[in-house]
């Protein structure tokens, strides 16, 4: 089998090349990495040094003469595309029409919980990629995961007593931690005739931001109180971590910060549970395991 992972140097990717490096059936000449540059091939074999030059393919989701050759002999995709981009659906639709040229056998894509709520551009993107997949004809899978746990930094918030609040304090918000999200992206890759056309809601907690320094609080003993940063103060910092540079893509996080201030987007965890054969990842155990609390 041969898996192409698109985003290959990306957070959410990484955590997927490493479940399926370690899961002990993929080889690392099984991996076909999907990179913009030769810079992120020398981080990622720095990080996984078993990967050879053969496991990557350069090219740009956005210029169809790179991904034809990327796709040869490719089985499976897995694909996760840059968030706040303003052709993210583009680069989507493409691919997907460009691993049905290349007779992929099963399309895996990694989109966001509720993409109908369209109000938020990023979600609208998703929401445009899944209609064109399942509208393909070819086999697929669609991951839907919420909020990442690792969206918040655990040490930053021991560290300083401080869990930083991008919106309202308060507000019920779904969280999934990103290994629940690599196992389950790892299972459906390796077995995907059982996954065929479905459609999955990854939520693996619903909770506040106060109740997520509540718990960090009691397990290590320190003290960490929420301070909420309003959204105008937000953008200028976490658009520049995300490295959004166009109108489209500051906008864009403008509206998900709206919506999340005053609605979140809690869900239900049963899928993960069913999935996995187990309790979805709390944070309570996110806290334990990354802070290596006894």
């Amino acid at each position: 089998m041969t898996i192409l992972i698109t985003g290959a140097s990306g957070r959410t990717s990484g955590f997927v090349i490493r479940a399926l490096l370690e899961s002990g059936s993929v080889k690392p000449s099984d991996l076909r990495l999907f990179v913009r540059s030769q810079e992120s091939i020398k981080t990622l074999q720095e990080r996984h040094p078993q990967l050879s030059s053969a496991s990557f393919a350069i090219g740009d989701l956005l210029e169809g003469s790179t991904l034809a050759p990327a796709l040869a002999g490719v089985d499976v995709v897995f694909h996760n595309a840059p968030g706040f981009h303003a052709l993210e659906s583009a680069m989507g639709i493409a691919l997907i029409d460009a691993a049905k040229r290349a007779g992929v056998k099963h399309f895996v894509y990694c989109g966001v919980l509720f993409p109908i709520l369209t109000k938020m551009v990023n979600h609208k993107a998703k929401f445009l990629v899944e209609e064109h997949l399942v509208e393909s004809g070819l086999d697929f899978t669609i991951l839907q995961p919420t909020s990442l746990m690792q969206n918040i930094s655990l040490d930053e918030a021991v560290s300083t007593g401080t869990l930083t609040a991008f919106y309202t304090p308060t507000v019920l918000q779904g969280y999934l931690d990103l290994e629940d999200l690599a196992a389950v992206a790892r299972l459906v890759i390796l077995d995907p005739s059982p996954h065929t056309r479905a459609r999955y809601e990854l939520v693996g907690q619903n909770c506040t931001y106060e109740d997520i320094a509540r718990e960090i609080t009691a397990q290590t003993g320190k003290q960490v109180k929420v301070e909420h940063v309003q959204r105008e103060k937000v953008l200028g910092v976490y658009a520049a971590h995300l490295h959004l540079t166009t109108p489209y893509g500051v906008e864009g996080l403008d509206r998900m910060l709206y919506y999340y201030d005053r609605r979140g987007i809690p869900g239900n965890s049963n899928t993960v549970r069913w999935l996995l054969g187990r309790e979805p990842t709390s944070w309570a155990g996110r806290i334990s395991r990354d802070l290596r609390l006894k």
